[in-house]
């Protein structure tokens, strides 16, 4: 590269990168500044289903699993497994002593935060898939419940 051309080059790809998604290098900053675990309350934490929740008022997609809907089940089954799934979900945070979130550098499609949830030292999605409340999920299309 011709001396004097790095700097252009390396704005063009920041430029670039802000063009295809503006929040993506702030996202990916503050949590770079962020501890790889953060140890939280776990009363802080509030489900909205099997795998979401709110600390602070700020929606968690929690990964590494997937549990049925509640708000748009496709069929009665689907809401049963997803209540089901939400309260064991709320208890194993009402019984915890520790909870500790690793958090992903980058958001969901809803602009949800994307987290790994331990409790009592045990990933919740081993708990949740072990369980038969919960399915592995790493991302792209979800198979039905119904």
């Amino acid at each position: 590269m011709p001396r004097g051309a790095f700097l252009p080059a390396t704005l063009l790809i920041f430029l670039g990168l802000w063009l295809y998604d503006p929040n993506m290098l702030t996202q990916t900053t503050s949590r770079a500044e962020q501890s790889a675990m953060d140890s939280v309350i776990p009363s802080q934490l509030t489900v909205v289903d099997g795998d979401t929740v709110r600390l602070a008022g700020q929606a968690i997609r929690l990964i590494g699993f997937d549990t049925p809907e509640t708000y748009r089940a496709e069929c009665a089954s689907e809401r049963r497994l997803g209540d089901a799934a939400t309260d064991r979900l709320r208890d194993l945070l009402a019984r915890a002593t520790s909870a500790q979130l690793a958090y992903l550098p980058r958001r969901d499609q809803y602009g949800r935060e994307l987290a790994r949830l331990m409790v009592n030292g045990r990933d919740v999605a081993d708990i949740m898939v072990g369980e038969g409340l919960a399915r592995r999920y790493t991302g792209g299309h979800r198979q039905s419940w119904c």
